[in-house]
């Protein structure tokens, strides 16, 4: 009896336990079946087409500008110099530096009373010598008729009849007379010279002398520079000299407008010669600009005087390009690239060779059409063909043309990128 007891109560407890044990069963193969069952993988976002900034242009006749640096200086300077000795007696009120004289107005005089008695004396000799010749040719009268007498009785020989004929007398008081008379032509000159005046409408840039200072031929008075024109002497990379007109023959040089480091003083002049030779250090070519009346003496209204030494920036006219397309220079990429948005709305990376290009644009004859999209903004990664979403087109002329903003120095760098 025992027996069955103890059977009866193992039943039991294994009838309690094969529920619990089906239900693990059961939670571990649906843990199973989960964990094992094949999952559908995620589709990755489409990328977004980066959005750029483009603009449209047209074609039109483009002003081509070249800028380049150069230093205002004297086309007609001169060390004015004494021609006779003397003590300077009186001076101009506008002999300083600065002082304006118009051509032969008198700068300085020196004292004349030497030269008026040396005139004075070269006078009596040059009476004397004319005294002398017609005393001369007197004798040659009475030698002649001696001479005519002696001949029919004894003649004679050539050499004889000059002697007789006082043929050296004569030559001698013939040169006399001569001499005393180039001597009265010099005296007369030196005394001119006394009087020292401006060879031409002149400024003075410094003096050397005083009003009571003795002076000998030769010694300098003063600096004058002309007041009708000065030049610039300008560099210019040698690959811009294309652009530029020379003078030849009556046709002009390209016009050019001087602007002063303070922006307001603008003169305008012409291109007329350009140097032989290159810079030595720089390797540029360098070309004269003349300005007329660069102090403004005439008075024009508005006008600011352009002073000798003068660093300026000069605007020359370098013609035009027609049909041309006018960029901004920074949508020119590196290697000569730049960047258009397609039909399709895709990036066309194109190479191009600009007619015309400066730090502020670029002018192209070919590669963009009128109506295509140039793109202006940046892009981290551009690869031919990538999707683009373009933002921001502005029709525009492109009329800015091509106009230099920097030295030449630095563009001549730019020039060979």
């Amino acid at each position: 009896m025992n027996v069955e007891l103890s059977r009866t109560k193992q039943w039991f407890r294994l009838k309690a336990v094969i529920p619990v044990v089906i239900v693990v069963l059961a939670v571990a193969a649906a843990f199973s079946l989960i964990a094992t069952s094949p999952r559908a993988a995620k589709a990755p976002p489409a990328p977004a087409a980066p959005a750029v900034s483009v603009d449209v242009f047209e074609k039109s006749s483009q002003q081509v500008t070249v800028s380049v640096m150069g230093t205002v200086m004297a086309a007609r300077e001169i060390n004015l110099k004494s021609r006779v000795a003397g003590e300077v007696v009186s001076a101009s009120d506008a002999y300083v530096p600065g002082g304006m004289f118009a051509k032969g107005e008198v700068i300085l005089r020196i004292d004349v009373k030497d030269y008026e008695l040396t005139l004075r004396e070269i006078k009596a000799e040059v009476t004397e010598a004319e005294y002398n010749l017609k005393v001369e040719q007197g004798y040659q009268n009475v030698a002649g008729r001696e001479w005519d007498l002696l001949r029919e009785s004894s003649g004679g020989t050539e050499e004889e009849a000059e002697l007789a004929l006082r043929k050296p007398h004569l030559e001698k008081a013939v040169a006399d007379l001569e001499a005393a008379r180039a001597k009265l032509d010099q005296a007369r000159l030196d005394l001119e010279r006394t009087v020292i005046t401006a060879p031409f409408a002149a400024v003075v840039k410094d003096k050397s002398v005083d009003a009571g200072a003795m002076v000998s031929a030769q010694d300098a008075l003063a600096t004058l520079v002309c007041t009708d024109e000065f030049w610039v002497q300008a560099s210019i990379p040698v690959d811009r000299l294309g652009w530029i007109t020379l003078p030849n023959g009556d046709k002009p040089g390209s016009a050019a407008t001087i602007i002063n480091a303070d922006g307001r003083t603008r003169r305008e002049g012409r291109v007329i010669r350009l140097l032989p030779a290159l810079e030595d250090e720089g390797r540029m070519a360098r070309i004269l600009i003349s300005i007329p009346d660069p102090l403004n003496l005439t008075g024009e209204p508005g006008v600011h005087p352009l002073l000798l030494g003068s660093y300026v920036t000069v605007l020359v006219d370098g013609g035009r390009v027609d049909g041309g397309i006018a960029i901004p220079r920074s949508a020119f990429r590196d290697n000569g690239r730049i960047w258009v948005v397609s039909e399709d709305g895709t990036l066309d990376i194109r190479t191009v060779i600009p007619a015309w290009r400066d730090t502020q644009s670029v002018i192209l004859t070919q590669g963009l059409e009128e109506g295509e999209q140039l793109v202006l903004s940046s892009l981290s990664a551009p690869v031919q063909g990538m999707a683009l979403s373009a933002a921001g087109v502005l029709s525009r002329s492109g009329a800015t043309g091509g106009t230099e903003s920097m030295n030449t120095q630095s563009e001549e760098g730019e020039a060979h990128e």
